[in-house]
């Protein structure tokens, strides 16, 4: 029988929203009492810098990104504390932290992978060990790199109808398919809410279509849509995983549509690229749980619904969860797992030959 430990896990999404935490309480194998989280969202230049990150001289600018780091480092250094101050009655004792690290650049097929947060710091500030890199652990074993939550999800989801679907709206979507014996598989699906979130920025200069309402009051060009879906990563068999940036290009497709048009059209692209993935999973699924800040948009959930009007589709709030922090959630779990030297990568969710753990310890000096 293995420990509880209280942990912290930390996220940050490809959507360069900013930074979720959770407190929680696990031994790796389950979940025990509820958790604790918040989120809150980077500065509006931080996120700016960030954002200009799209070329390899920028991320060879070593200045840059330590500067960088250092930035987000003390974001989630101030969140953190935030949250500890919040749950101190519950959990006044933490064991260890989960860091996904703020991932800037993917690149499976060259096994890179940059995220930007400086653990030893965090280790540092806490005086708690801090597990990270588990995506470049992954990618040493010759997995994708992601995505890394199907253990997470598998226990959440324990006492559920299977087969399911956790869909993961998020910078980018994800699919997480488990069977109802144990079956799991993983994958990138293409763009989340990043494309949608640049075309409103660019056209309204606004951060996001808050409320789907821009995409609700256009209506969707068709025969763009089905050029958007010609993107060769869709049609790519997983395991496979993205770079946040590797469906900018799309957006030369868009520029000529009216703005809320552009809106709706890009909308149903995260919807129907979504549910078109169900082509590789071994079998349909009774359930999808949608989880990720795409959830915030109802238009985009009633467009999956629609797609998927003969099966029973809910989101995370549906089961009592925090729906933009359930990847922190994750990320704590992780790190209890990577602890106790059990699997975080499997063959059929990333692509490594045998179930491995991962993470990289980062131990607090004294």
């Amino acid at each position: 029988m293995l420990e509880t430990k209280t942990a912290v896990g930390i996220y940050t999404d490809a959507a360069l929203s900013g930074v979720d935490v959770c407190l929680l309480t696990t031994d790796g194998l389950d979940l025990y009492g509820e958790p604790l989280s918040i989120s809150r969202g980077y500065d509006p230049s931080l996120k700016e810098e960030l954002s200009s990150l799209k070329t390899e001289a920028d991320l060879a600018n070593s200045h840059k990104l330590i500067t960088l780091e250092e930035k987000i480092t003390t974001h989630i250094i101030e969140v953190v504390k935030e949250l500890l101050e919040l749950g101190k009655r519950t959990f006044p004792q933490i064991n260890i932290i989960g860091l996904s690290g703020q991932n800037v650049y993917h690149n499976a097929n060259n096994k890179i992978s940059i995220s930007l947060a400086n653990a030893d710091k965090i280790a540092q500030t806490f005086n708690v060990p801090v597990v990270n890199r588990f995506i470049q652990s992954d990618l040493a074993a010759g997995g994708k790199g992601g995505p890394l939550l199907a253990s997470f999800y598998e226990v959440l989801t324990k006492n559920m109808p299977k087969p399911l679907v956790i869909a993961s709206l998020g910078g980018l979507s994800a699919l997480t398919y488990i069977g109802d014996i144990g079956q799991m598989r993983s994958f990138h699906v293409g763009p989340g809410n990043i494309l949608l979130d640049m075309w409103i920025q660019k056209r309204y200069g606004q951060e996001m279509d808050y409320d789907g309402l821009f995409g609700a009051k256009g209506t969707v060009d068709e025969r763009l849509l089905n050029v958007l879906m010609k993107h060769p990563f869709l049609a790519q068999e997983p395991p496979k995983t993205a770079d946040r940036n590797e469906f900018n290009d799309l957006l030369k497709q868009v520029d000529g549509s009216h703005a809320e048009d552009g809106a709706a059209t890009l909308t149903a692209f995260i919807g129907r690229s979504l549910t078109e993935a169900l082509r590789f999973l071994p079998e349909k699924p009774e359930l999808w749980i949608l989880t990720g800040g795409g959830t915030f948009n109802p238009t985009l959930v009633l467009d999956i619904k629609k797609r998927l009007s003969d099966t029973r589709v809910e989101t995370a709030t549906e089961f009592g969860w925090d729906k933009n922090t359930l990847s922190a959630w994750g990320y704590g779990f992780l790190a209890v797992r990577s602890l106790f030297g059990l699997p975080i990568s499997y063959p059929a969710t990333t692509g490594v030959s045998e179930p491995i753990s991962g993470g990289l310890m980062h131990i607090p000096k004294e």
